[in-house]
């Protein structure tokens, strides 16, 4: 059942210790998200735990209370809500914190994924919203609270990264709408994104510039990928943070309908990341393999060897897309 706003705000203003967690590889919809419903749960006087399943990416160590999102193992006993951001499905905050979770009394999912499971006790599910932060930003609105500077900022970086700086099909009148108010609380946009995209240390570029050699092409010139192997990333000391962004390469080859990033992340584990342009529904083929998210952009964990991974995912877009995009 998908709730509405007035549902869900009613079981917030009934709650008394809720917790806030999003996504395991926390990204910068989900850190955004969980940071500014962190801040006005606080505003609300609320007494609030904010968890993270995986360490925050150092980019986004500039945003506020960022130094308070707890590791899984500070899991609060006493909480009577827990407050789910950008998860399809609770098993995305990992099995340690979805076995936890489940105990808790009442479960809010607030999440923009057309493939969301509506798992929770309230489900506040809307796949038209460019992002989760865009969620957040109107269920705080229901109270009629004015959003401060440290609010804005943790919505706009949500909504930017979770839009490519405002250059996907996800991107509407409402997601710009809502970021002129955020501006006009004094924010500092160029400060946020410099922070945010001209702030990189030195592997992540030497993983780019890896991962850019080893770009390939279909024969058909419709399909672009990267393959990234667990060695790689070792031999450089990458982390899963240095890897964010690389998916968006493979698409902008001239030509591509779909974009692939196959990155081997332990033995016989691959994460494969979906992009798209044009028509083609990538949620579809990530939902085949177990996975989802949208219908540009999408992902999912397979259990094999990574040229194993690559074959059948390969195979499977080439036949999703036909002769239409061939």
């Amino acid at each position: 059942m998908n709730n509405n706003l007035d549902q869900v705000a009613e079981a917030i203003r009934k709650a008394k210790h809720i917790i806030v967690c999003g996504h395991a590889m926390p990204d910068g919809d989900s850190i955004g998200s969980t940071l500014a419903m962190g801040l006005f749960l606080k505003s609300m006087d609320k007494k609030v735990t904010m968890l993270t399943p995986d360490p925050i990416p150092q980019i986004y160590g500039f945003l506020p209370l960022v130094q308070e999102i707890k590791p899984p193992e500070e899991f609060p006993d006493d909480a009577d809500t827990a407050v789910i951001l950008d998860c399809t499905d609770l098993n995305r905050v990992g099995a340690y914190l979805a076995d936890r979770l489940k105990k808790v009394p009442v479960l809010i999912n607030i999440d923009h994924h057309i493939s969301n499971q509506v798992y929770g006790t309230y489900n506040y599910i809307d796949a038209t919203a460019a992002a989760t932060g865009e969620q957040v930003y109107r269920l705080i609105n229901v109270f009629d609270k004015p959003v401060n500077q440290d609010l804005a900022t943790c919505l706009y970086v949500a909504l930017v990264m979770d839009t490519g700086s405002f250059r996907y099909e996800n991107t509407t009148d409402k997601t710009h709408m809502i970021c002129a108010e955020l501006l006009k609380t004094g924010i500092n946009a160029a400060y946020i994104n410099t922070c945010l995209f001209e702030n990189k240390d030195v592997t992540g570029l030497l993983l780019l510039g890896r991962a850019l050699s080893r770009l390939k092409v279909s024969d058909c010139g419709r399909v672009a990928w990267i393959s990234i192997p667990l060695q790689l990333a070792q031999e450089l000391g990458a982390k899963d943070e240095h890897a964010e962004g690389i998916v968006n390469y493979p698409r902008q080859v001239r030509g591509t309908v779909v974009g692939l990033l196959f990155r081997e992340i332990a033995p016989n584990r691959v994460k494969v990341g979906f992009r798209s342009k044009e028509t083609v529904d990538v949620n579809k083929l990530a939902a085949f393999f177990g996975g989802g998210g949208h219908p540009k952009a999408a992902g999912c964990q397979i259990e094999m060897p990574l040229q194993e991974a690559e074959e059948k995912v390969l195979a499977a877009v080439l036949a999703h897309i036909g002769n239409s995009h061939c």
